[in-house]
């Protein structure tokens, strides 16, 4: 049991009989309502409390989707902590962190600006690359590597557009990524393929 009951286990007794009655309500109380103390008592800390505890907290938020098989509990307490301890950097940066937390080094976001001259038909001249008569939006691609468990993917995309504010509209996809090269007459290219697993929100 937690130190809940640590008081009455350092008091004193008066008597040998007194210890013993003392030490059977330890136990009896250990026995029959120790683990729910236990919870109720980390209910203040829910970061550092049973995993019964953080999976009730972690579910109330959303953050529960972000499980997965090999998702270990420590990684759910990191991000558990994070989410309530940073609640004004809840933007591109806990995206980012839990990006790194669920697919290490697997992940890339790319901001994505429009033409100035054709603003009327936003945003169907999206660019990732900035050009002199463009503008930033507040649109992003998450590109995957190819590598990564694509229906996991689909599963947790819906649950990961919600840690962005509401003004940032994500998209997920897996990035088949080419590295420049010149082709022709000194042209160089930068591509990439993206397979879309949210539906469009155009």
């Amino acid at each position: 049991m937690s130190d809940f009951l640590r008081p009455l286990e350092q008091s004193a007794s008066a008597d040998i009989y007194e210890e013993q009655l003392k030490a059977l309500f330890i136990a009896v109380l250990n026995d029959l309502y120790g683990e729910k103390i236990n919870d109720i008592y980390g209910y203040g800390t829910p970061a550092y409390a049973s995993q019964k505890v953080l999976e009730r907290f972690i579910k109330q938020i959303g953050l529960v989707v972000l499980r997965r098989p090999n998702t270990s509990h420590l990684i759910m307490r990191i991000l558990y902590e994070n989410w309530t301890s940073l609640p004004s950097k809840r933007g591109l940066a806990f995206l980012e962190f839990v990006l790194e937390m669920l697919w290490t080094n697997q992940w890339k976001i790319i901001r994505l600006w429009h033409s100035k001259i054709l603003k009327n038909q936003y945003p169907n001249y999206l660019t990732v690359t900035e050009q002199p008569d463009s503008f930033l939006t507040s649109r992003i691609y998450v590109l995957m590597e190819p590598t990564i468990d694509q229906q996991e993917l689909e599963s947790l995309s819906p649950s990961l557009v919600r840690l962005v504010p509401a003004n940032i509209v994500p998209e997920f996809g897996v990035g088949l990524f080419a590295e420049d090269a010149v082709m022709g007459i000194a042209c160089a290219a930068e591509a990439f393929q993206v397979a879309y697993f949210i539906p469009e929100v155009w």
